[in-house]
């Protein structure tokens, strides 16, 4: 039986060791000479945003054994025409593990972040998807976009 629970501060390594599978999966080819850094870093993140509640997460566990997780990152930014609060939210790290896949957990954990976008008033939610994930978006009203536009600066050292 599947359940559901939202991550605490005690969950801090659970998280940083799910976004580090979700990222290799996603960017298979990734330098992962930096992971040592990449996890301290996540802790330090993790910490302060769940204390902050502007980081939020769920978890799916079975038999106590977390399989599954998405979260959702609270900000704001200017006010502008069709969300005049400014309020915006992020949606990461949906992942679940590959043995558990294509069960619905991903939806019910979907269903969860986008309630929580909905409870604090969001005007806007963005995520990025993978080809997997389109379609699970798709249901929730998820549009592609045609007008963002990237840039990836280079890292200071």
């Amino acid at each position: 039986m599947i359940t559901y629970r939202k991550a605490a501060i005690a969950d801090v390594l659970q998280l940083s060791d799910l976004r580090l599978r979700f990222l290799k999966e996603i960017y298979p080819n990734a330098d992962i000479s930096g992971d040592a850094v990449l996890l301290d870093n996540l802790k330090v993140y993790l910490e302060e945003h769940l204390l902050k509640d502007d980081f939020v997460n769920w978890f799916a566990e079975m038999d106590g054994k977390v399989v599954a997780s998405a979260g959702i990152v609270f900000y704001n930014q200017p006010p502008l025409y069709h969300n005049l609060e400014g309020k915006v939210a992020y949606i990461l790290n949906v992942y679940t593990l590959p043995h558990y896949r294509r069960k619905g957990i991903a939806k019910v954990l979907f269903e969860k972040i986008m309630n929580e976008a909905r409870q604090r008033n969001t005007g806007k939610v963005s995520l990025h998807a993978s080809k997997d994930g389109r379609k699970l978006y798709e249901q929730f009203g998820f549009v592609t976009g045609d007008n963002e536009m990237t840039c990836q600066l280079p890292r200071i050292q």
